[in-house]
C-alpha cells in the first residue's frame, strides 16, 4: 500500500484474471488511453499512485500495444485488491 494527500492506495492485479484482474475488461485502446490520461479505461476514476502513467502515457503507441499484449499472456493471479482509501 501507499499512502499519501490522496489518501492510501494498493496495486493493481495487473495479470488477466478473469475475476481480480483489473485489465480483464479493458480493450487495448481502452489500456492506451488510461495510460494517456491517467484516468480508469480512459474515462473513469483517476489512477492513484504508485502506478507513474505520466511517464508510462509518453511510450509511443506501439510500445504501449506491446505492453498489454505482453500483459493479456501473463499467466493469471488471482488477487483481490482492496479498494482506494480515501483521506481523512
Amino acid at each position: 500500500a501507499w499512502s499519501g494527500p490522496w489518501g492510501v492506495s494498493f496495486t493493481a492485479n495487473l495479470t488477466p484474471d478473469p475475476e481480480t484482474g483489473v485489465l480483464r475488461d479493458f480493450t487495448e485502446q481502452q489500456f492506451i488511453q488510461t495510460m494517456r490520461t491517467g484516468r480508469h479505461q480512459g474515462q473513469g476514476r483517476r489512477i492513484l499512485p504508485p502506478m507513474p502513467w505520466p511517464l508510462i502515457g509518453k511510450m509511443t503507441d506501439d510500445d504501449l500495444k506491446a505492453v498489454f499484449a505482453y500483459l493479456r499472456q501473463i499467466p493469471a493471479v488471482k488477487n483481490k485488491v482492496p479498494d482506494p482509501i480515501p483521506p481523512k
